[in-house]
């Protein structure tokens, strides 16, 4: 049985529009078999198209009989401040599980402090969760050393693919605080569906469609005003949550 340690979405208060010290967070640019800047064995991952929670990829790591691991470039941080660890994940499958992984470092040595160490593994889930951790640098740290890593699962099954995207690690002084229920007031969509869900947004978001059940049916990255095709849906409720990174909410849509 999987350990929860994650959140479906932010309730109450997300934190967004820091600079982000992780290079090609969201895997778009690949060379080699792999994503650029990152450290990874081509043979334990994918170019991944779908899912993606944003933009045109994500990546796919194998959880394999031993640990899978993909790792982004050394990060230089300053000892004392707090930074954030954050992405998303999408782990459907029962045969592997994930944790996130990180390490603080002076620039010769590894130091003892865990912080950036998920205790618990993911959860099956049949939609992108995201992950965070925050983290103060300690004494000495000049580095910060990430990865994500795959697992057989408690059961020992393995062979299974979790995938990642938009992953941040973040200066938390320098992360801009919003209200969640604010962005929830500036989402508009028709609720009642035919052959397109419209939905007016404050900015680009990634918009999904799901089952009353759960099951992704369609994910899509669009502008305010852009309507999504809905013409294959049969008659019947289902959830569509917008996502613009930092924050979820979700809506109750019937297609007539």
């Amino acid at each position: 049985m999987k350990k929860i340690f994650t959140i479906l979405g932010i309730a109450g208060i997300a934190l967004m529009g820091a600079q982000n010290l992780i290079p090609n967070a969201g895997f778009e640019t690949w060379a080699d078999g792999k994503p650029d800047g990152w450290f990874a064995t081509p043979a334990q991952i994918i170019q991944s198209t779908n899912p993606v929670h944003s933009g045109g990829f994500a990546v796919g790591l194998l959880a394999a009989n031993s640990t899978s691991n993909i790792g982004a470039p050394d990060i230089t941080v300053v000892a004392g401040k707090t930074y954030v660890y954050s992405g998303w994940y999408y782990d459907n499958v029962s045969n592997g599980r994930f944790r996130y992984w990180g390490q603080w470092r002076t620039d010769a040595a590894l130091l003892t402090e865990t912080t950036l160490q998920g205790a618990d593994y993911s959860t099956d889930a049949p939609q992108w969760v995201q992950f965070s951790v925050e983290a103060v640098a300690p004494a000495s740290a000049t580095i910060a050393r990430l990865s994500l890593r795959t697992y057989k699962d408690a059961d020992g099954s393995s062979g299974g693919l979790v995938y990642f995207d938009d992953i941040l690690f973040q200066d938390k002084a320098s992360m801009a605080v919003t209200d969640v229920s604010g962005f929830d007031k500036q989402i508009k969509m028709n609720t009642n569906v035919g052959n397109a869900l419209t939905v007016i947004l404050p900015a680009r978001a990634t918009v999904n469609i799901y089952t009353a059940e759960g099951k992704l049916l369609s994910s899509n990255r669009i502008d305010s005003g852009q309507s999504i095709n809905t013409s294959s849906l049969t008659k019947g409720m289902y959830i569509v949550t917008v996502d613009n990174g930092s924050a979820k909410v979700s809506r109750k849509v019937m297609k007539n």
